[in-house]
């Protein structure tokens, strides 16, 4: 297992393996609902009109550039998720976090991620880092999260 984080990887070339081509850069992430795996990456363009490469067809993700079999693999944002994301409305770095009671519990700074699995890990926070499996939910307003209680 590799561990980087969005912010280290933010501008990585994206490269076709069969031509050698670059196909664009890491310019984000598409998440799941959840908060917990990415779906794919986000490599050129805005909006309706930005594409991104589905994580399932990265070949390997290595510490110079980002492995696609071709550029046919990239592909244009194709439903209403992946357009939020890639606009930055629906996005892990910059959200607000709050408690699943809904008290606040920081900002986002970084993420963690399995460059392997594209599996979250850990998420950086402004307040500490919050374990993966503690992540609920991720969306336009915030990232839900659970957290431990103190006990007095």
């Amino acid at each position: 297992m590799s561990i980087e984080t969005f912010k280290q990887v933010d501008g990585r070339t994206v490269i076709a393996s069969d031509s050698a081509d670059t196909i664009g850069h890491v310019k984000g992430f598409v998440l799941d609902a959840a908060g917990r795996q990415i779906e794919a990456i986000h490599v050129d363009g805005r909006g309706k009109n930005a594409s991104v490469v589905d994580w399932a067809t990265l070949t390997a993700f290595g510490q110079d550039a980002v492995m696609v079999p071709s550029e046919s693999d990239r592909a244009t944002v194709h439903d209403g998720h992946q357009t939020e994301a890639v606009k930055g409305k629906v996005g892990m770095v910059g959200s607000r976090v709050l408690t699943v009671e809904g008290r606040s519990a920081g900002k986002v700074v970084d993420a963690e991620f399995d460059t392997e699995t594209g599996a979250i890990v850990r998420v950086i926070t402004d307040n500490g880092a919050v374990d993966a499996g503690r992540v609920r939910s991720l969306g336009s307003y915030a990232l839900v999260v659970e957290l431990e209680e103190a006990h007095s």
